[in-house]
C-alpha cells in the first residue's frame, strides 16, 4: 500500500508540474513560449556561424524575453569580402527579415580592418513573444567565413 501511495503523490506532482507547461503549436510541438528573463537580460547570446563557399546559410538558436518589455541589439562581424544577410525566425511563425540586409548596410556598418562590423538596434516589439528564436546568417556567395552574432536584450 505505501509503494502505491508514494506512486499516486508522484504521479500527481508531475501531472501539476506540467500543467504549467502548455504551449504548443498547430501541429503538437511543445515551445518555449515565455523564456527565463534572468538569465538573459544584458547578457550577449553569441554565436560564430562557419558558411561553406557560395550560397549557404547558418542559424543558431536565441532564448527571447518579452519583446514588449526588452529592445534587443544585434552586433555582426563578417568579412568585409562577404556580403551577409540576418534575420530571425521564431517558434510560432514571424520573421524579421530586415534585422541586417547587408553586411556592406551603409549607415549600420563599418569597415574596420578586414571586417565589416555591423549594428543595429531594436526597439520594443509589443506584438511579438518571448521563447525560442532561430537567427539565420545568409550570403549569396563568396569563399568560406565565419560570421560573428551577438544578440543582447535590454530594458529601453
Amino acid at each position: 500500500m505505501g509503494r502505491n501511495l508514494g506512486f499516486l503523490a508522484a504521479a500527481s506532482l508531475l501531472a501539476i508540474g506540467s500543467a504549467g507547461c502548455t504551449g504548443g503549436n498547430s501541429n503538437g510541438q511543445h515551445k518555449l513560449e515565455h523564456a527565463r528573463t534572468t538569465s538573459v537580460i544584458g547578457r550577449p547570446q553569441v554565436a560564430s556561424l562557419m558558411m561553406a563557399n557560395g550560397r549557404t546559410s547558418a542559424q543558431y538558436v536565441i532564448n527571447a524575453p518579452n519583446p514588449a518589455r526588452y529592445g534587443f541589439d544585434v552586433s555582426v562581424t563578417a568579412r568585409a569580402s562577404t556580403d551577409v544577410a540576418v534575420r530571425i525566425r521564431t517558434w510560432y511563425g514571424a520573421v524579421f527579415s530586415n534585422i541586417l540586409i547587408s553586411s556592406h548596410q551603409s549607415g549600420a556598418c563599418s569597415l574596420r580592418g578586414s571586417q565589416d562590423v555591423c549594428s543595429e538596434h531594436f526597439p520594443l516589439l509589443p506584438a511579438q513573444r518571448a521563447g525560442a528564436w532561430t537567427v539565420i546568417a545568409a550570403k549569396p556567395s563568396g569563399p568560406a567565413t565565419t560570421v560573428r552574432i551577438a544578440i543582447t536584450f535590454a530594458k529601453p
